[in-house]
């Protein structure tokens, strides 16, 4: 009888672990995200959070005008491992990658991006609540090309997210970067 219980026991516990295993596997999207980039499970219960770019640019957005950015890139949107710093000429702001991050590859190369809350701003204008950032991988910098985009809600932040290769285009040259790629 003792023996039974233990063995139903076992039974019950080795089930129990099998959900519990799949319950991490089945890692869900964050909220607003949509799947581009995300981490993936190995094995191990822990996330895949692998750095996919980080470094500074300095973008030339006109005559005279740079913005200066700071940015770290994450594969998976949790919200508490992307964030991007700018400076302009009259403001400056920060933003976590809460909504998506990820990176696509076009005939051009590859492009790594994050779109997320904005958790500080100071100056005028770009005063949004949510921003997008997107690095091109290329040229002797490590980057070529870098984009930052506005977005007046979260819907269009996620709208942004459901196709960033046109959402998040990379038109402004960069003066100058430090940018390491592990895409």
């Amino acid at each position: 009888m003792t023996k039974r219980r233990v063995q139903r026991r076992t039974g019950l516990l080795a089930a129990a672990a099998t959900v519990a295993v799949l319950a991490v596997v089945a890692v869900p999207v964050a909220a607003g995200g949509h799947g581009h980039g995300n981490g993936n499970s190995n094995g191990k219960g822990k996330g895949n959070n692998r750095l996919l770019a980080a470094g500074t640019a300095t973008e030339q957005v006109g005559a005279g005008v740079q913005w200066h950015i700071q940015f770290q890139i994450h594969a998976r949107n949790n919200g508490k491992s992307s964030t991007v710093s700018v400076q302009t000429p009259t403001s400056t702001f920060s933003y976590i990658g809460s909504v998506c991050s990820g990176s696509y590859t076009t005939a051009a190369g590859t492009t790594v991006y994050v779109v997320g809350r904005q958790t500080s701003f100071t100056g005028t204008g770009f005063g949004a609540p949510y921003h997008g950032y997107s690095i091109h991988k290329g040229g002797p910098m490590g980057a070529d090309f870098s984009w930052v985009s506005s977005f007046a809600s979260l819907a269009a932040a996620q709208a942004a997210c459901a196709n960033p290769a046109v959402s998040l285009p990379t038109p402004f040259a960069l003066d100058a970067a430090s940018v390491r790629f592990k895409v």
